[in-house]
């Protein structure tokens, strides 16, 4: 009979003992670097802090300087309140938007810049609306050369631009609609940049009755009678063909002896031009037709 060899088991035991040691010093070794982790990671932190609020508190960072620019009708001091920025604050905690926002919070300021020029400048730009005319609507409203609305009229103020009559809300596009054939006269008759050659008929008038079937007929500032008005009828369009021919006729009427200038004139039809003329008696013959 044959004998089986014994088998003899590998010992799977031998050498744990190192494997254990290993382990545990790989252990020890990560734990270790996640706690230096986290303390230079809370040290990092630390030094943000303090060194933000050193930085933030520091005199050497203060506001000396605020310069203001494009002041009309505001002053310097009521931009700088406004914006809510005083000579007494650090430069880095001021939020440039946040300025920004309060200065176009403010009726008169339609745009607004602020800027920072460390250590210890900050500059302010804005330019103010331009008040175009007052829109009586019931109640009166300031609107700017874009056509905008951006006031109400306080009690007592009384601006020095023409008064437009006869409009209603719908005339102004508001909503996303365009402005009616009627407002959009008023705007090409005073906006600048389309009013340089009759600034001086722009700067006489004192109202505008704007009439959706006739158009625009304006009253006028009387050289012989502060207290009174000329009228002229205009019309919708071709403002500056029919100034030129209130010019000519103008200069005529105070070459005569006989007449102190016109009473009223109406250019809606720049082929049939009717003149009533100052100083006569107001009668059929006292008119002219041109």
């Amino acid at each position: 009979m044959f004998r089986r060899k014994k088998r003899i088991r590998r010992n799977t035991y031998k050498g744990r003992p190192k494997n254990r040691r290993r382990a545990l010093w790989s252990g020890t070794l990560r734990s270790t670097r996640i706690v230096l982790a986290l303390t230079a990671f809370g040290l990092f932190n630390l030094m943000l802090i303090f060194g933000h609020d050193w930085i933030t508190q520091t005199e050497r960072l203060g506001i000396r300087t605020i310069t203001i620019t494009g002041c009309e009708r505001l002053t310097p001091e009521i931009v700088k309140h406004q914006a809510g920025l005083t000579e007494a604050r650090n430069i880095l905690t001021v939020n440039l938007t946040t300025a920004r926002k309060r200065l176009l919070a403010h009726p008169w300021i339609a745009e607004a810049q602020v800027t920072r020029d460390i250590p210890d400048r900050l500059g302010i730009h804005i330019r103010e609306q331009t008040s175009l005319a007052v829109l009586d609507l019931g109640r009166r409203f300031l609107m700017n050369d874009e056509g905008a609305v951006f006031k109400e009229v306080a009690p007592g103020e009384t601006p020095d631009v023409p008064v437009v009559s006869g409009l209603i809300y719908t005339d102004l596009g508001i909503d996303a609609e365009a402005p009616t054939p009627v407002m959009r006269s008023v705007l090409q008759l005073l906006k600048p940049r389309q009013r340089s050659n009759r600034l001086d008929l722009v700067d006489r008038i004192r109202e505008i009755h704007a009439d959706p079937a006739l158009g625009l007929t304006i009253f006028m500032a009387d050289d012989h009678h502060p207290q009174g008005y000329r009228t002229v009828m205009l019309g919708f369009d071709d403002f500056d063909e029919k100034y030129a021919t209130l010019q000519t006729i103008d200069a005529y009427l105070k070459k005569n002896p006989r007449y102190e200038g016109f009473q009223s004139i109406d250019l809606n039809n720049r082929h049939r031009i009717v003149v009533n003329p100052a100083g006569t008696i107001a009668t059929e013959d006292a008119r002219k037709e041109v």
